[in-house]
C-alpha cells in the first residue's frame, strides 16, 4: 500500500483569519492537500463561551468558537490531535465541547475522551483501500487534565491520553551534601516526611534524595528522565494492537520540556518514546508542544520531528481571558483579553510572539510503500513574524532569508542526530 503523510506543529487557532489570507493558504494549504494523511495538533478548545474557565490553564485559557473550525479545514487536514496542556482551561464542559463539535464534523479525531480508554483509542483513516490509525499523546499536563478509568463502583473522568515522566537533576557528592543541609536546617521536607510516615506517599527510592518535589541523585549512570513504565506500556499495546490491525500508524506528542540545557534539545524521556514507539511499529513521529522547532531524527528509517514548533500562532487574538489571569497581573478583572495580554508582556518586550523563532516551521511530506519510508521533503514555512496585523502567525510558504533560515536551524539541530540537509527548489531534502 503507498500511502503520503504529513503533519504539522499546533494549530494555536483561536479567531477567522483575514481576507488577505486567501491569497497565502495555498502556498502551504495544496502541500497538505497533496498527501493522503494530513494531521494537526488543535491546541484550543470549541465552545462558544459557554463553559466556564478552569482554575488553571496551559498558560493562556485558549478557545474557539465552534464555526471557526472550518478555517481550518482550508488546509485539507483529514485528522485534528486534542491532546494538549490547554484540554482543560474550560474545564470538563470544554473538553467535552470540543470533542462534540469535532463529532459533529465527523472528522477524525484522538487525544481526549470521557473515559482514559477512550482518549488512548487511536483514530482511524481509510486511506487508500487501506487503514492508518493515529494516536496522540500529551506529556505536559496538570495532574487534573489526565482522564481516569472507570470501575465496578465509579464512573471513568474525562481527560487527556498521558504520559508521565520522572526527572532528576545529577549533582556532585559536594553539592548533595549541601543540599542535604539546606532542606534540613529550613525543614523544607518536613511534609513529604510526614506524608511518608503516614503512607500517603511512598518511601524515597535508595540512591536519590529530594528537596521539595524535586529529586536528585549522585549517580551518572542513569538519564535525567524516564518514561513513566506503567503509562509507556499501555500507550505501546495499544500501538502494536492497532500495528495488527493497520498497515500504518503515526503518533502526535505533545512535550514542553528538554534536557535542562537548551529550549530546542528534546528531553531524555521523549527520545525514549519516540524510539519505543518506532520499535512498537509507528510510522512516524510527529512532536509539538515547546512552540520551537526541534531536530529531525531518522531511527531505524522512521523519522522523528521532536517538535514541528507552531503551525498557527494566534496567542495574541484571544477573544477573553478570566479573571484569575486579570488578578495575576494585577489589573481590573473586566480589562480586555488584549490589555490582560499587553500587561503579561511587560508591554510587549516578552513573551511567545517576541521571538522569531516561534515562529519558523517545516511540514513534512513522507512517502511510504508497502509498510516503509521510501522518501521525504520538508516544506519550509514561516508564519509571519513581521506584520503585526492581522496575518500575524498566519502560515506560508517561506521564501528567500526566510527559507534560508529555517533550513539553516534545522540542520544545526538535526546533525548531532545524524541527519543532514540540502535546501533545492524550495524544499529540504536529505543530503
Amino acid at each position: 500500500m503507498k500511502l503520503t503523510a504529513t503533519g504539522t506543529g499546533d494549530s494555536l487557532f483561536v479567531a477567522q483569519f483575514p481576507e488577505e489570507y486567501a491569497e497565502n493558504i495555498d502556498s502551504v494549504a495544496d502541500f497538505i492537500k497533496s498527501c493522503d494523511v494530513k494531521l494537526t495538533n488543535l491546541e484550543t478548545n470549541l465552545s462558544d463561551f459557554d463553559c466556564p474557565p478552569n482554575a488553571y490553564s496551559g498558560g493562556t485559557w485558549i478557545n474557539t468558537r465552534k464555526k471557526y473550525l472550518e478555517e481550518l479545514f482550508r488546509y485539507g487536514f483529514n485528522y485534528f490531535g486534542t491532546a494538549n496542556n490547554h484540554v482543560m482551561d474550560y474545564c470538563h464542559e470544554g473538553l467535552l465541547s470540543t470533542i462534540d463539535t469535532l463529532d459533529s464534523y465527523q472528522v477524525a479525531h484522538s487525544g481526549t475522551g470521557r473515559t482514559l480508554e477512550e482518549a488512548a483509542k487511536p483514530a482511524i483513516l481509510e486511506v487508500n483501500g487501506g487503514r492508518v490509525a493515529v494516536f496522540a499523546v500529551d506529556c505536559s499536563f496538570q495532574i487534573a487534565s489526565m482522564a481516569g478509568r472507570p470501575t465496578k463502583y465509579l464512573k471513568g473522568r474525562p481527560g487527556v491520553n498521558y504520559l508521565r515522566h520522572d526527572s532528576l537533576y545529577k549533582v556532585t557528592e559536594e553539592q548533595a551534601e549541601c543540599l542535604k543541609e539546606i532542606a534540613k536546617s529550613t525543614n523544607m521536607n518536613n511534609y513529604r516526611e510526614r506524608l511518608i510516615a503516614t503512607g500517603f506517599m511512598t518511601p524515597d527510592p535508595e540512591g536519590y534524595f529530594f528537596m521539595g518535589t524535586q529529586k536528585y541523585t549522585t549517580r551518572t549512570d542513569v538519564p535525567s528522565s524516564t518514561c513513566h513504565a506503567g503509562d509507556k506500556k499501555r500507550i505501546l499495546d495499544a500501538v502494536k494492537k492497532a500495528k495488527e490491525e493497520c498497515e500504518y500508524v503515526f503518533m502526535l506528542v505533545h512535550c514542553h520540556d528538554d534536557d535542562y540545557i537548551r529550549e530546542e534539545n528534546p528531553a531524555e524521556y521523549l527520545k525514549e518514546f519516540a524510539h519505543d514507539c518506532i520499535d512498537a511499529g509507528v510510522s512516524a513521529v510527529f512532536g509539538g508542544g515547546c512552540h520551537r522547532l526541534r531536530p529531525m531524527e531518522i531511527y531505524k528509517n522512521t523519522p522523528i520531528f521532536y517538535s514541528l514548533g507552531d503551525f498557527i500562532y494566534q496567542g495574541l487574538k484571544v477573544e477573553f481571558l478570566p479573571a484569575d489571569f486579570m488578578e495575576k497581573f494585577g489589573i481590573d478583572i473586566n480589562s480586555t483579553a488584549q490589555e490582560g495580554l499587553f500587561a503579561r508582556s511587560r508591554g510587549n518586550k516578552v513573551g511567545l510572539h517576541c521571538n522569531k523563532k516561534n515562529y519558523q516551521t517545516v511540514l513534512p511530506k513522507l512517502y511510504f510503500e508497502d509498510g516503509k519510508m521510501v522518501k521525504w521533503e520538508l516544506l519550509p514555512v514561516y508564519l509571519n513574524f513581521d506584520r503585526k496585523d492581522d496575518m500575524n502567525g498566519l502560515p506560508v510558504a517561506a521564501t528567500g532569508r526566510e527559507a534560508e533560515e529555517i533550513y539553516t536551524l534545522l540542520q544545526e539541530l538535526s546533525r548531532p542526530y545524524g541527519v543532514e540537509l540540502k535546501m533545492e527548489n524550495g524544499l529540504i531534502l536529505p543530503a
